[in-house]
């Protein structure tokens, strides 16, 4: 052959392969048999087996190693991986030794084709690395060879932590037999058990034998092919009257005992094909209900006290769930569904069986779901969770919204027997709430992509954010590119094509791509492996009239990197509309419109679908006007929403104060607020006026605010800015930062208000507030420093006052404030430190001052109830807490310009057994302190002492109910202080130390 030849046929070699690529490898996986012979020991909290797994290397390669999942392991103390990275978030995963749990393995054989004896036992063959098993194997296993394991172990079952364990009676099983690793084109993956994530198995079949003492009631992954999981004797006959049920389930329950006091076993066999994973449940208060779907049986097990949510209800979600998964992907392939109660919070996934805490629609849907995004379609889920999580999620809502409308809920069965507020508040759907929250994410400095190791994420709100709520409008963004035609045939061919086989990104991208025929590299690329952010907003809108109608040209602006095709709709007088598309690939474009009749409204991306991250210049926003209830989180992305709340108090001077409030927000930026107040007596009309708004151009988390107000008396002005700064969006610590300047006045007839009178054993009335301007720069910084069974909070604080800058005044303050607690917020113990110093204090105003017994008047005056005289009558002992904190002090006016205080209580949750429901009913939690408050004072004239008290104390915490009467309340978390300081180191001059004393507070002490 000529050279000339040669090299043309070389081009053309290379050309075809840069044009075709690689051909596509065969896909293979590996194939698992799982045989368990397995016995429960209740007393022990244990399950003792005998495993044999038979493994076929249907690989290309010849493998020198093996390796098992022992994840039980993950629980066996604190110096596992999951214990380890659980520390970053400050948990503990076993807070003590007797909770934890673990697998020990009691013997292992393995037989290998090719060995001079296939029987020979290999002893301690094997090492154990956290909740990972490695085999060397004695000689490489060949592409096509098949290796034979035998093992027995030894589960100690924890107590239920995550997704397993015992609470009670019940044990639910998922992660606890020792599971083959998975080997595919890219290895072996022998991860350990994540903090974040959940895992990757190889299909294959599963034998499993279950012998538990006979009150057990029994479900499990499989079909039951022998034995008895005790169905039938717990069967609900849903027929019966509720007089009637209640009957039968006493004597359901006296059978059940007279099973368990027999000392026999119960024992079934259940099988599975196809499966990557095998999870069973057990417990002796299971009741059972079962149905069909298109002849597939459905059983239900769920504990009896929840029959009446449960019963029939959870039977005909999951037949519709069933209905809906087949119709959308493929019809379910599996020979049984199984929905149990288990025993943690949401729901959990496993073949044939999920187990789920509530009967909730939306968990039906979300955890069935996943038996074929995950379960059929097994893709590994700690390194592409977006891949199972987020097509659930997406589904769920997608089947939500198609039963329920726009709501994605059943909004008239939620609010039937609601509260007259839930009826009321104003609401989201449920759409537009998971899309404002992945917005303020994405927007807030810590977004990260969505394909991602789960153990990689900054913390869990990163991993929810994205492989829940981005990776659902991931889908959502794909079914609208692509067109709902085209996404739903992807949906059936990538079922078809990839049911029981591993999937990942690059096979579920050449589904898309062969569909459709469409290149969706740019689509893939940005939404999974980049962060972008998509900001479009409408041009120049040029309308004019034509002979024909009008014509309307809209130029569309691309502000931001992230592209997606983006619609525009003109809305024209008549209600004609008219939609386009916009490719969204250049900085600016023009779409033109032809109408019949005038176009009144012009917006764009209509269905706000593509993660527009600035709604306000799509078009014109919407006003919504409506009443502030509490609790209200009620803030539409596509509008601005302005609330308004009335609202009245009493002082001395004024009387009684009539007034309201209107405030106006859009999304977290741009919150306003305007208010006014009249005094009946005073006809003094008082004023708020407030602005907030994010500052990105100094950092995604800073934000700026203005204050100015006449209240009572005196006139305030205050503009600052708030940073944040921290390593992750939630983890501590969290640093806080704000700087700002203030003007404060005390009005010529301000001095009405702001007498304070104090009980010395005749009432005495001071000024606690002293005339003259004060220009004041402040700063403050705080930080959040934890621990795993500890919290902390450090507050530092800078406030200069100069007369060069116009005031009356001449000081400089300085505290810190460091408050520590274990090991949560109710129960434990509790310090406080703090320390202020006053410099040039004799120029400083009194309501400057540090106070011994708590806030100083400056303090006080941002309660609304405490800001003048009278607001509370002083015989309620109202405290506040602030400076020396000395509760046994209340009411004296010891104030200086330097304090050092410490604050010591015990706090322990307090239980009245035979009382404890109506108590909880009518004052809530209740909770019993002891205290001690040690300060030391210096005073104005340089006179310096130390003061002490020390008492006890009741805290009544409620949750109001969701009624009327917190409009007036103000909210629904209601904590009342009562403390009584018996006793104080210096008395006032004819008491004893020892004396009964109280104060009153709706906050704790600190």
């Amino acid at each position: 052959m000529s050279t000339a030849k040669f090299g043309c046929l070389l081009l053309c070699l290379v050309v075809a392969k840069a044009g075709f690529g690689e051909p596509e490898k065969p896909y293979w996986q590996q194939n698992v048999h799982y045989k368990m012979d397995l016995t429960l020991l209740p007393i022990e909290h244990a399950v003792v087996g005998d495993e044999a797994i038979t493994y076929t290397n249907n690989s290309p390669d010849s493998l020198t190693t093996w390796y098992l999942h022992l994840y039980p392991n993950a629980f066996r103390n604190n110096a596992s991986t999951r214990a380890q990275e659980a520390r970053r978030f400050f948990q503990k995963l076993v807070p003590h030794a007797d909770d934890g749990g673990y697998i020990r393995i009691e013997s292992f054989r393995l037989a290998q084709p090719g060995l001079e004896n296939t029987e020979t036992t290999v002893v301690n063959a094997y090492e154990i690395n956290d909740t990972v098993l490695k085999v060397q194997l004695p000689r490489p296993l060949p592409p096509g060879a098949t290796l034979t394991v035998e093992l027995s172990f030894y589960l100690k079952v924890r107590k239920h932590k995550g997704r397993a364990g015992y609470r009670g009676f019940q044990y639910d099983f998922a992660q606890w037999y020792p599971k083959v690793a998975v080997y595919d084109e890219n290895g072996w993956h022998p991860e350990p058990f994540h903090a974040l994530g959940e895992f990757y198995g190889e299909f294959g079949t599963f034998d499993v034998t279950i012998s538990t003492p006979a009150e057990y009631i029994l479900g499990a992954t499989g079909e039951l092919v022998d034995g008895d999981p005790g169905w039938d004797l717990v069967k609900v006959d849903t027929t019966l009257s509720e007089t009637d049920w209640q009957t039968r389930l006493t004597e359901i329950k006296d059978l059940v005992r007279q099973q368990g006091s027999s000392g026999q076993m119960r024992s079934a066999t259940f099988h599975a094909e196809n499966v990557h994973d095998f999870s069973w449940v057990a417990s002796p208060d299971f009741l059972h209900e079962s149905g069909d779907w298109q002849g597939t049986p459905i059983h239900v097990l769920y504990r009896s006290r929840a029959k009446a949510q449960w019963s029939k209800r959870v039977l005909r979600r999951a037949a519709r769930a069933l209905d809906w998964l087949s119709e959308k992907f493929g019809r379910y392939p599996y020979p049984q569904l199984t929905i149990t109660h288990g025993l943690l919070g949401g729901g959990m996934e496993y073949p044939m069986l999920v187990m789920n805490s509530s009967e909730s629609e939306s968990l039906i849907l979300h955890e069935v779901g996943h038996i074929y995004f995950y379960g059929i379609l097994g893709n590994n889920e700690w390194q592409e969770a977006w891949l199972d999580e987020g097509f659930t999620t997406f589904q769920t809502r997608w089947y939500m919204e198609s039963r329920y409308g726009k709501w994605g809920f059943n909004r008239k069965a939620k609010f039937q027997h609601g509260t007259w507020l839930q009826r009321h508040r104003p609401k989201k759907t449920s759409r537009e709430s998971s899309l404002d929250g992945l917005l303020r994410y994405m927007d807030s400095g810590f977004n990260e992509p969505l394909a991602r190791g789960a153990s990689d994420y900054k913390d869990g709100l990163s991993y929810y954010q994205n492989v829940y709520t981005k990776g659902a409008f991931f889908y959502d963004m794909l079914k609208y590119v692509v067109g709902d035609s085209a996404f739903s045939k992807i949906c059936r061919e990538y079922f078809e094509r990839w049911k029981f086989k591993h999937v990942n990104e690059q096979r579920f991208r050449a589904v898309c791509e062969d569909v459709t025929g469409q290149d969706l590299d740019w689509f893939f690329k940005q939404w999974l492996h980049e962060t972008p952010k998509v900001d479009y907003a409408l041009g120049n809108i040029n309308k004019r009239k034509t002979e024909d109608g009008w014509a309307t040209d809209v130029e569309v602006l691309k502000l931001e990197s992230g592209t997606m095709p983006v619609e525009v709709r003109v809305t024209t007088e008549s209600g004609e509309t008219q939609t386009q598309r916009w490719p969204g690939e250049l900085p600016h474009g023009k779409l033109s419109f032809v109408t019949l009749t005038k176009p009144t409204q012009v917006s764009l991306d209509p269905q706000d679908i593509v993660l527009d991250s600035r709604p306000e210049n799509n078009g014109p926003l919407r006003t919504e006007f409506c009443f502030e209830y509490p609790g209200m989180s009620y803030s539409p992305r596509k509008a601005y929403l302005l609330t308004w709340r009335p609202s009245m108090w009493y002082n001395e001077v004024d009387k009684l104060r009539l007034g309201g409030r209107l405030r106006g927000r859009r999304g977290v930026a741009r919150n306003a607020e305007l208010g006014m107040w009249f005094g009946t007596s005073s006809k003094e009309l008082d004023f708020r006026a407030r602005y907030s708004n994010p500052v990105t151009a100094l950092g995604q988390r800073t934000r700026g605010a203005l204050l100015a107000q006449k209240m009572e008396g005196r006139i305030e002005l205050d503009a600052h800015l708030a940073f944040v700064n921290s390593a992750s969006l939630t983890a501590a610590p969290q640093h806080r930062f704000w700087v700002g300047a203030n003007y404060t006045k005390l009005q010529a007839d301000g001095g009405k208000y702001t007498r304070r009178e104090y009980d010395q054993k005749a009432d005495t009335t001071i000024q606690s507030w002293q005339a003259g301007e004060v220009y004041k720069t402040w700063f403050r910084y705080n930080v959040n420093p934890r621990g795993v069974n500890w919290f902390s909070n450090i507050v530092l604080g800078l406030d200069v006052v100069q007369e060069d800058w116009g005031s009356d005044f001449n000081f400089t303050s300085l505290f810190s404030e460091v408050r520590f607690w274990l090991p949560n917020a109710s129960n434990g113990l509790f310090l406080r430190f703090y320390a202020q110093k006053i410099s040039d204090s004799g120029s400083a105003p009194i309501q400057e001052l540090v106070f011994l017994d708590g806030a100083n008047p400056r303090d006080r005056f941002k309660r609304f109830y405490l800001r003048s005289h009278g607001g509370v009558p002083e015989e309620f002992h109202l405290h506040m807490p602030g400076g020396g904190n000395l509760r046994g002090y209340y009411n004296q006016p010891i104030s200086g310009d330097q304090l050092l205080a410490l604050n010591l209580e015990a706090r322990r949750k307090f239980r009245w057994p035979f009382l404890r429901q109506p108590l909880r009913k009518y004052i809530g939690r209740l909770s019993a302190v002891a205290f001690f408050d040690l300060a030391g004072m210096e005073f104005l004239d340089s006179r310096k002492d130390v003061f002490a008290d020390a008492g006890f104390g009741l805290r009544f915490a409620s949750l109001l109910p969701d009624e009327w009467y917190t409009v007036f309340t103000g909210g629904r978390n209601l904590l009342l202080r009562l403390d009584f300081p018996i006793w104080v180191s210096k008395p006032l001059p004819g008491e004893n130390h020892f004396r009964f004393r109280w104060v009153l507070g709706f906050e704790q002490a600190f």
